[in-house]
């Protein structure tokens, strides 16, 4: 097992250098100059270059990723360009509030998709599993960011029920720490978003728990449960309690994949996390908010690959054996 957990590190190490790399080089690479973003049109070009310098731009990109390297493994991500201030007190509430919204649609897509899934497994031939089972199809052909527009459009816009964009209301008073995320004015902005992320992340653990499910449905000891004339009922927890394995595993390809796919969802509702932040940093050439977030992210998609590797591990020996 030692063996096989250090070579997965060493795997991950690796695919984590590769991605600190591309994303260094590609963005310098991109056409554009942070320089003329942060300055005035009418600044002397002595002064842009003098500010070229400040910001290390005028050196080879040999010298700049060298250094970019060194402080990354002391934890330093820089100044950002924009905000001229350290990149983790820019990203850090940034972050938080981007949890705040994955979450809570995470488990409600859970619980929701899994009560779904079980249905349409164990009553088929009706009209509701019918209908049902086209449904995942249907959300997943509706992007996210479409998805967003017309819930704003029905219940924003149209009806004036929820508002239309932000963490609070404008003009009112702005809580700190855990008093923001408690208040009412928050949880009135966040149904939207949170809406929305929920049901476009339904369709995997519908299927996956309906599939799982009508596997489990044939084994031997879901006929030995019927056999001893338990309720239909017991009989489906049975099943259900064995088929959430499968739903476990997308839930830790999820967390790394919701946080990427969060940006149109934040960007629609202007919510201030960590999309609509990749998206402000990106169009305005801020480096170090760019390196560090998308470093963020890559940690979190690898880091739960990882912790699915080792329950798999634990799981299936076979796994072990083989890596």
């Amino acid at each position: 097992m030692a063996r096989f957990i250090l070579a997965r590190m060493l795997q991950n190490v690796f695919v984590l250098f590769v991605l600190i790399t591309v994303m260094f080089f590609l963005f310098r690479l991109l056409p554009g100059d942070p320089i003329g973003v942060m300055a005035s049109a009418d600044l002397p070009p002595e002064a842009r270059d003098a500010l070229r310098a400040a910001w290390g731009l005028d050196r080879p990109l040999s010298v700049q990723f060298a250094d970019y390297i060194g402080n990354l493994l002391t934890g330093d991500f820089g100044i950002s360009f924009a905000y001229q201030q350290p990149v983790w007190q820019v990203l850090g509430p940034k972050v938080l509030n981007t949890l705040v919204l994955i979450i809570p649609s995470t488990i409600l897509a859970v619980i929701l998709g899994c009560g779904a899934g079980m249905y349409l497994a164990w009553y088929p031939g009706r009209l509701a599993e019918r209908v049902g089972s086209l449904l995942p199809a249907v959300i997943r052909g509706v992007p996210a960011f479409w998805l967003g527009i017309l819930l704003l459009m029905a219940l924003s816009y149209g009806t004036g029920l929820f508002p239309n964009g932000g963490m609070r209301s404008i003009g009112s008073a702005a809580p700190t720490g855990l008093a923001l995320y408690a208040s009412t004015d928050f949880l009135w902005h966040l149904t939207l978003p949170l809406l929305c992320l929920t049901i476009t992340s339904l369709p995997e653990p519908i299927l996956i728990m309906r599939s799982s499910l009508l596997e489990a449905a044939g084994e031997d000891y879901i006929e030995l449960v019927r056999a001893k004339g338990m309720p239909e009922r017991v009989v489906l927890m049975h099943a259900a309690r064995n088929s959430l394995l499968p739903v476990a595993t997308w839930v830790f390809h999820m967390f790394g994949y919701a946080i990427a796919s969060t940006v149109l969802v934040e960007v629609v509702f202007a919510w201030p996390g960590l999309g609509r932040e990749i998206v402000s940093a990106v169009t305005t050439f801020d480096y170090p908010v760019s390196q560090a977030a998308f470093f963020l992210i890559a940690v979190i998609t690898i880091g739960t690959n990882f912790l699915l590797d080792l329950l798999y591990g634990t799981l299936d020996p076979r796994v072990v054996a083989s890596g």
